[in-house]
């Protein structure tokens, strides 16, 4: 399918039908993920927001076709400023760097600069704009990058005592499982 009969089925009504209808896309296998980091881009909010959530679908269901574009996801993280699309992009950036991780990404992530992710990843999650959902993906990326830049971990501990008054509960709930994760790391000398 090209991008633009993409484009144009992300944008038809789904109704109740969304996963489905949207799974059957990415099973049809006639999708390449290039198209779908441009169309998370659209100006229509909810074609970019179907389009992130197809590249989250590919990211946990097709690793073998999706590892090929981590840089290009990487790449054009900062630049995403749809809330929606901003929060599959999160999520699938902590997908890819969780212990628990495809062997696929494992090795992939290993060889990644990860620091200029962690700048935009800081920024978001002190953002007053950006929805809590992509602000946990957030807090849980950065703590699976702690063991290995070892200043997130006090840094993110700082963030989290500062924003736990003035977030949501859902945000309380996940940062105490992430300060629970980052106390497991060994301190540094």
């Amino acid at each position: 399918m090209n991008k633009e009969e993409l484009i144009a089925r992300l944008g038809a009504s789904m109704e109740f039908q969304m996963v489905a209808n949207l799974t059957s896309i990415v099973e049809s296998n006639d999708v390449k993920v290039v198209d779908l980091l441009a169309i998370s881009f659209h100006k229509k909010k909810e074609v970019a927001f179907r389009s992130a959530w197809i590249l989250e679908y590919f990211a946990t269901h097709k690793p073998d076709v999706f590892i090929e574009h981590i840089a290009e996801l990487m790449f054009l993280l900062d630049k995403q400023k749809n809330p929606s699309a901003m929060r599959h992009y999160a999520k699938i950036i902590a997908l890819i760097t969780d212990r628990k991780a495809n062997d696929i990404y494992k090795e992939k992530v290993a060889t990644i600069d990860f620091e200029p992710i962690v700048d935009v990843l800081f920024t978001w999650l002190v953002d007053t704009e950006v929805l809590v959902a992509t602000k946990v993906h957030c807090m849980q990326t950065l703590a699976n990058l702690a063991p290995r830049y070892d200043w997130i971990k006090d840094e993110l501990l700082e963030t989290i005592d500062h924003l736990v008054d003035i977030e949501s509960v859902a945000f309380f709930g996940r940062a105490k499982q992430i300060r629970k994760q980052l106390k497991r790391i060994p301190k540094t000398v």
